[in-house]
């Protein structure tokens, strides 16, 4: 039976949180863009909701596995999401990138897979090197390398947000797995230059400048970056109540998707965004606790790795919202729009229920 003190109850009350949440908001905001794309109302809300059925079959499937069991499917799950990760680009672009793998009746984002792959990899293979990270050649090396390749597709489609998502949790478990800090310094000064160079290319250069000053283009560069922080601000304390955001009737690009959580600031306000913020916190810090109730290292990367990663990827896209950081197609995970997301989001949480279950007995 589960008791309240149960991280496992715990964890699935606040994932349900946020997966209700989410499909309140994708309805609210979604279908005004499925009218303005002459489909039915329901149109996202239903292809939201399908997602959450199949989500929650891969979250129980997750249970169900052991979690010593992964280790086995390593090799084959990195080869698997490298595959996809360029099948991809043998697809058409859609809104001008090389991200899913367009199938009749759906589409599939490998990145999403590719997310879990790194942290099921990473917790491996520092098991594995516990000790030895210290030798750049045989120990820190190798799983930069494989790491990198990943990475470098998902740029390359391409795909700014995941990556630098990629990034903040692959250094962060190389931190707690005992990497030197000059070798992972030395990483970022290789990486770096690329990746700036790439972010001050094209159009994603106008959005750098229009996050420094959103109203100078404000109908141009800054458009949707003005039109975020207006929906953010017109909510006001306890917000315009539940279906009233007037940001939504295509004034905001994106409302149920990269930008849901302005939807839920405009209709809540302070009170519901606040509320949402504070979710998420505890869901991290309640996984958090259950990685350090194991003993095996292997256990505590991969339970903390995949918490960090929807903790930070949370963070990311508020932090888009609100203007903190350049505009960027992240998801609020659990909460936003999009069936890879939400179906990868529900099978990482099962594997967090799985670590909890393990961690108490």
């Amino acid at each position: 039976m589960f008791e309240i003190k149960d991280d496992r109850l715990q964890i699935l009350i606040l994932a349900s949180i946020l997966m209700t949440t989410g499909l309140i908001f994708v309805f609210s905001a979604g279908s005004i863009q499925a009218l303005r794309l002459d489909k039915g109302e329901l149109y996202f809300f239903n292809k939201q909701l399908l997602a959450v059925f199949i989500g929650l079959g891969l979250m129980y499937g997750a249970y169900s596995i052991p979690l010593k069991s992964w280790r086995k499917f390593v090799p084959a799950l990195y080869f698997v999401t490298l595959a996809l990760l360029i099948v991809v680009f043998f697809f058409p672009k859609l809104n001008g990138s090389h991200r899913w793998i367009l199938l009749p009746g759906f589409s599939l984002q490998p990145s999403e897979l590719a997310k879990f792959t790194c942290i099921l990899y990473l917790a491996h293979y520092l098991d594995k090197k516990e000790g030895r990270l210290n030798d750049f050649t045989k120990g820190f090396l190798p799983a930069s390398i494989m790491l990198g390749i990943i990475g470098a597709l998902i740029l390359s489609e391409p795909d700014y947000g995941t990556t630098l998502l990629i990034i903040c949790v692959s250094f962060t478990l190389f931190l707690i797995g005992g990497a030197h800090m000059r070798h992972m310094l030395g990483v970022i000064g290789f990486i770096a230059p690329i990746i700036t160079a790439g972010l001050l290319m094209g159009y994603r250069r106008g959005r750098i400048m229009s996050f420094l000053d959103p109203w100078e283009d404000r109908y141009g560069t800054g458009y949707q970056l003005v039109q975020s922080l207006t929906a953010v601000g017109s909510g006001g304390f306890f917000g315009k109540g539940i279906g009233n955001s007037s940001q939504k009737l295509y004034f905001l690009p994106e409302a149920h998707t990269d930008f849901i959580y302005a939807i839920i600031a405009e209709e809540t306000g302070l009170i519901g965004s606040l509320a949402i913020l504070v979710i998420v916190t505890a869901f991290f810090i309640i996984c958090v606790k259950v990685a350090l109730k194991h003993k095996e290292l292997f256990y505590k990367l991969l339970t903390f790795g995949i918490a960090f990663s929807l903790f930070i990827q949370a963070l990311l896209h508020i932090s888009v919202v609100t203007g903190l950081l350049p505009t960027k197609g992240i998801g609020l995970p659990l909460v936003s729009y999009g069936g890879s997301n939400m179906m990868s989001s529900l099978f990482m949480v099962g594997v967090l229920l799985r670590s909890a279950e393990e961690a108490g007995s």
